[in-house]
């Protein structure tokens, strides 16, 4: 799996080592943070391009360089995710490898995957953290995984219908439904396709 030439975008969550990152993306086009994620992307080893939100999360103590954008959106009808996301779309940014999403309180966390597949019919999100890479599928996807690998199909949308090559349960035009259904498939072959007939789901991969 390579981002490369995609946005690397940090929340206030627990980010993956860069190494873990520089497998994904080692060149990111920029580094943009949603509020208190600035501090994650400094810890981590990444200097903020753009800064957006509230604030109410930015530790003041923090200094950054000149070259840093700070965009203070201090409406309360959105959360800093969705501030971050539609000025990024603003400035015809729309790939988008999001980190730090995940960890602390499960409510952010849920609330941060439903906005990412809800955004995905306007751009192309991702999410990673420490174990999985999240890909929303509205359509399709295919991917080149090692066998054996963990692969978790999680219907978005109700009536969902999808059709899977290349895992050890395949489904063909099966409908899918909400929860639990579709998770721990594993790849079966390098190349591993998903298509989505009707509906919406989130593809979780455990890479290595």
């Amino acid at each position: 799996m390579n981002f490369e030439g995609f946005t690397l975008v940090f929340f206030n969550g627990d980010p993956p080592p860069k190494k873990r990152l520089d497998g994904l993306i080692r060149s990111p086009l920029c580094v943009v943070c949603a509020d208190g994620g600035a501090q994650k992307a400094i810890a981590t080893g990444y200097t903020p391009d753009l800064i957006v939100g509230d604030l109410d999360s930015l530790d003041g103590s923090y200094s950054f360089p000149d070259k840093t954008e700070i965009v203070k959106i201090p409406s309360q009808e959105n959360t800093d995710f969705e501030k971050t996301l539609d000025l990024m779309l603003e400035r015809d940014m729309d790939d988008f490898l999001v980190t730090a999403f995940s960890g602390g309180r499960i409510d952010q966390t849920l609330a941060n995957v439903q906005i990412a597949y809800e955004y995905s019919s306007k751009c192309r999100i991702v999410l990673a953290d420490d174990e999985y890479v999240v890909f929303p599928v509205r359509d399709h996807i295919e991917q080149i995984l090692r066998p054996g690998t963990a692969v978790s199909v999680i219907a978005m949308a109700d009536e969902t219908v999808v059709t899977t090559v290349g895992l050890a349960y395949e489904l063909k035009n099966s409908i899918v439904p909400k929860g639990g259904h579709g998770v721990s498939n594993r790849s079966v072959s390098r190349e591993v396709k998903i298509k989505v007939d009707k509906g919406g789901i989130l593809v979780l991969v455990k890479y290595a």
